[in-house]
């Protein structure tokens, strides 16, 4: 008899499907298939209780699964819309975006299982070191990864571009090991559909002086000088003494401010249309 009880179980999860489940229909069908005689309605309620209880255990899973699931799956999205916006993710690491950029991870996971954000746009990273845990960077097409370090990553629909401010990064193409690792002031970008970052020969720090509000210039030609504050400010600042060198470092508040300190220290003339 138990060996006809468990051949019932095992016929009853064989067949069960959700939404068109008949515990009778179910019982029936064994009893014709194994050319056993119709029981009492005393044996039928037994078999309908089991059959019952084992789908109640499969629904309850199936529910529970999913509650996991989709506890493990939510994702925090984090947007910045017409200005500059800062956020400090739960392992400390803070993220500044440009405007119109977003970022997103999942609370659950992150920090103590997989420190990995998806993003799209131009973020500043300040990131928390962490060895046994690497912070991951996913663009569209493109891939970051760090223990802790100051980076920029800048994606277009056409290429993508890393700047590294301080520490070191390995960025690669999405689903692609080898890429280039890159160190303090040195930058990369990765044009779509290529499967490996070039490097950059032009300046990257003051790349993300929107983000730190600094500028920062160690033995920098004045030209360079002049070049990218007239980029940043949207102007055009021109000198007729290019062949000086500046070291220094000024706040993004004022570029009259900046000019007037360049041209005390350095006794030069800058004109700004």
């Amino acid at each position: 008899m138990k060996d006809i009880e468990r051949k019932c179980l095992q016929f009853v999860l064989r067949y069960y499907k959700p939404g068109a489940w008949d515990t009778q229909k179910a019982i029936r069908r064994f009893e014709q298939k194994n050319g056993i005689a119709p029981k009492s309605n005393r044996r039928i309620y037994w078999y309908s209780g089991v059959a019952a209880a084992i789908l109640f255990f499969i629904v309850s899973g199936i529910y529970l699964y999913n509650m996991n699931t989709n506890a493990n799956n939510d994702w925090m999205r984090l947007v910045a819309d017409n200005s500059v916006r800062a956020y400090t993710l739960p392992d400390s690491t803070v993220v500044t975006l440009f405007p119109h950029s977003f970022l997103s991870y999942q609370p659950a996971v992150f920090a103590h299982k997989k420190r990995r954000v998806n993003m799209s746009g131009k973020i500043y990273f300040v990131v928390k070191r962490d060895e046994k845990l690497p912070f991951e960077v996913d663009g569209s097409f493109a891939h970051v990864k760090v223990l802790g370090t100051c980076f920029q990553v800048a994606e277009s629909s056409s290429s993508a571009e890393v700047c590294v401010v301080s520490g070191k990064v390995l960025f690669t193409a999405k689903d692609q090991e080898e890429g280039v690792i890159l160190t303090k002031g040195m930058g990369a970008e990765l044009v779509y559909g290529e499967k490996m970052p070039s490097l950059s020969t032009t300046g990257t720090i003051n790349q993300t002086a929107w983000a730190t509000g600094l500028f920062i210039f160690d033995n920098t030609p004045l030209s360079t000088v002049l070049k990218e504050l007239s980029d940043y400010y949207h102007v055009q600042l021109t000198c007729d003494e290019t062949d000086k060198k500046l070291s220094s470092q000024f706040d993004t508040d004022s570029l009259d401010e900046i000019i007037n300190l360049i041209e005390n220290v350095m006794d030069v003339k800058i004109q700004k249309r």
